[in-house]
């Protein structure tokens, strides 16, 4: 009896779930500490979170992990809090993280990353790489300043390098060229675990006693956690802290999803099943006393260059990152701090993108200024902060485009031939019919711009406009009250106004607001499989009004035609 072939998809993933495990436990730690929490959180992370979110999240091959930007975040977070509170904040941290991940998941609100635009995150994620440089100085030459402040903190240390301890230099600066040299080898997917063992090795061979190792900071103890709730009171500060954690996650996961091949859908619903999967990782992460978490770009690579065919890769890192602890959790204690700071360096400079910066400094003035803020905001400031100002100014940005971003151009039917598009009249004409077409949002913040590009009314006598309305879906109620003013003022000249390709949502939007009846029934034309086919009709119940207007209704009377109501 033949034996069933193995499971070669099982095998890839075993493959490279320990691959991502072996490298997490020096990373998870050396991120965890950016936090100011004893780096055994960091591996509870992976052990409990990273697996959760495996079962859950839209892209199957994206490990949800500890992140730089996320602990740098949280870090700035947790520092309002006494010292004895910070891991317990910690944990009400990550639940909160997750709580609104879940949140916004079900709400399908996977569109809402678009709003926060590429200058925002260049310029924080190049603040971020500083910011963190700046903060491994201390730890990677065993110099303890007088200053919190990274920036104070890194002038004292080039101002008194004689206060650094030579051998943590050595082994720091050891640590960022073996990972820089590995990076250049076949082994570029696993130098900064390489360099971790091998440098953790080194120093317990050469007795170098003055170099600190993360045994330092707490132990690390052979058990695993067991699960408990967050300490609520410890919620009103923090809840600020993890929406900003909650932009960096999940713009971080939607960046993967788009740009790194085959993790899973780059589509709003695989972008909302990502938020719901990072959320159920932070929840889980933070009731078993993990850090927050996030997807992770470098260990996403790391996933796919090892061969992981499905989400069982990363269930297996944490199994693995479980048994480290369970295990090994003595020899972790070993790992120098300059070491982890080594590979933090490294990873820092990674979030500089001296070329996308480039393409922003050089595509529009606005986004360059909004990049350069946001970047000195990430220096100066705490992170969480940081993080909401430029999404805010994300929004703004937007918002303040997108009303300016607005065209009316006339559109001239007449003849055998297509329809052509000239430029708006400045006002409109004596007994004729002007067909208008208005090009970008109809939104709020747009309608002064749109009632600034209409023709002016002004003397015209009986002046008809129709304006062309294909393929909107409803009208806000500051451009509503542009196109009652404007009806208004053509009708007071004797004059109508015309909307063309109005869809059933419109239509019964103007029912409600009682446009339709200020327009009359005949002046609203739904809209047509053909382009320009409620246009031409339009066109002709205009001209075919203006032909029968006589007597009280003559064109030009200034008396208001049948069919319009007077607004009162």
């Amino acid at each position: 009896m033949r034996r069933p072939a193995p499971d070669r998809g099982l095998l890839h993933d075993l493959a490279a779930g320990l691959t991502v495990g072996a490298s997490q436990v020096g990373n998870a730690m050396a991120y965890t500490m950016l936090a100011g929490v004893p780096p055994v959180h960091g591996l509870y992370a992976v052990a409990a979170g990273t697996p959760a979110g495996a079962l859950t999240t839209g892209s199957r091959r994206m490990p949800v992990v500890p992140t730089a930007a996320l602990c740098l975040a949280a870090g700035g977070a947790l520092a309002a809090l006494p010292p004895d509170r910070r891991v317990d904040g910690l944990f009400t941290l990550a639940v909160l993280t997750g709580a609104i991940m879940l949140v916004l998941g079900l709400l399908r609100a996977g569109g809402l990353v678009r709003f926060v635009s590429d200058a925002v995150m260049i310029g924080l994620m190049g603040g971020i790489g500083v910011t963190i440089l700046l903060s491994q100085l201390g730890a990677l030459t065993g110099f303890s300043g007088r200053h919190d402040h990274k920036l104070l903190a890194a002038a004292d240390l080039f101002m008194h390098p004689a206060a650094s301890d030579v051998e943590t230099t050595l082994v720091g600066l050891a640590t960022v060229v073996l990972v820089v040299a590995l990076r250049r080898t076949r082994l570029k997917l696993f130098a900064m675990a390489l360099a971790l063992l091998v440098m953790t090795v080194a120093v317990a061979l050469l007795s170098l006693d003055s170099v600190a190792v993360v045994g330092d900071i707490a132990p690390i103890p052979r058990t695993l956690p067991l699960p408990r709730l967050p300490d609520l009171s410890l919620a009103p500060p923090l809840v600020l802290p993890a929406v900003s954690l909650v932009i960096i996650g999940l713009v971080q996961g939607a960046g993967i999803s788009r740009t790194i091949a085959d993790t899973g859908s780059a589509s709003h619903a695989g972008v909302g099943r990502d938020f719901i999967g990072q959320g159920v990782a932070n929840v889980v992460s933070g009731l078993f006393g993990g850090a927050v978490v996030g997807g992770s770009v470098q260990a996403t690579m790391l996933n796919l260059g090892a061969g992981a065919r499905t989400r069982r890769s990363s269930v297996v890192t944490g199994i693995f990152v479980v048994g480290v602890i369970l295990a090994a959790a003595p020899l972790v204690q070993r790992v120098p701090l300059a070491v982890t700071a080594g590979i933090l360096v490294v990873a820092a400079t990674g979030a500089l993108q001296p070329r996308a910066a480039l393409d922003v400094w050089r595509a529009d003035k606005m986004s360059a200024a909004v990049m350069i803020v946001t970047f000195i905001l990430a220096l100066l400031v705490p992170l969480q902060y940081a993080v909401l100002a430029g999404a805010a100014i994300s929004v703004l940005k937007h918002v303040y485009l997108s009303s300016l971003d607005v065209q009316v151009k006339q559109v001239v039917l007449d003849g055998d031939g297509l329809p052509k598009e000239i430029e708006a009249p400045a006002a409109l004409a004596d007994e004729a019919v002007t067909v208008l077409d208005i090009y970008g949002s109809l939104f709020y913040a747009a309608a002064p711009r749109i009632r600034e590009l209409l023709p002016v009314v002004g003397e015209a006598r009986s002046p008809v406009a129709v304006l062309r309305l294909r393929g909107r879906g409803a009208l806000h109620r500051s451009t509503i009250a542009v196109v009652r003013d404007f009806a208004d003022e053509c009708a007071a000249r004797g004059g109508r106004v015309y909307l063309a390709g109005v869809g059933e949502e419109m239509e019964e939007q103007l029912r409600r607001t009682g446009l339709f009846d200020l327009l009359g029934p005949d002046a609203v034309i739904p809209a047509t499989d053909e382009l320009y086919g409620a246009c031409l009709t339009a066109q002709r119940r205009g001209r075919r009004w203006l032909a029968s207007c006589t007597g009280d209704g003559e064109p030009g009377s200034g008396v208001r035609p049948p069919g319009v109501i007077r607004r009162r």
